[in-house]
């Protein structure tokens, strides 16, 4: 029965790691997708986000481990990173295009 019993868990052990693997790659994927959506638009990016709080409420409302909540609140800070990356690029070509334009008021006003 000893053997029968080290057997049961090794077996176990084996299909728990095959399914821990397919949950990271599940991870992976979809923080791929993510930051994917979220440099198509700023929308996108919006909608990520929100997405992105919105399992963060059901990850505490339902008492998850710590690790999924920091994990989930570590991407949409990523997402956060990015978007402000992206705005500062644009506010900054924004600015440049603003800076080139030339000066149309009348010289009495200038």
């Amino acid at each position: 029965m000893h053997k029968t019993a080290a057997l049961a868990v090794e077996e176990t052990d084996f299909a728990l790691g095959d399914l821990r693997a397919e949950i990271q790659a599940s991870l992976a994927l979809n923080r791929a997708v993510l930051q994917a959506l979220s440099t198509l638009s700023a929308s996108m990016a919006a909608a990520a986000e929100g997405a992105l709080d919105d399992e963060l409420q059901l990850a505490r409302h339902a008492g998850l481990s710590p690790r999924v909540v920091e994990l989930l609140e570590d991407a949409r800070e990523s997402l956060r990173d990015e978007d402000d990356a992206r705005m500062s690029g644009l506010e900054f070509a924004l600015l440049a295009a603003a800076d080139a334009l030339p000066d149309l008021r009348p010289r009495h006003e200038a």
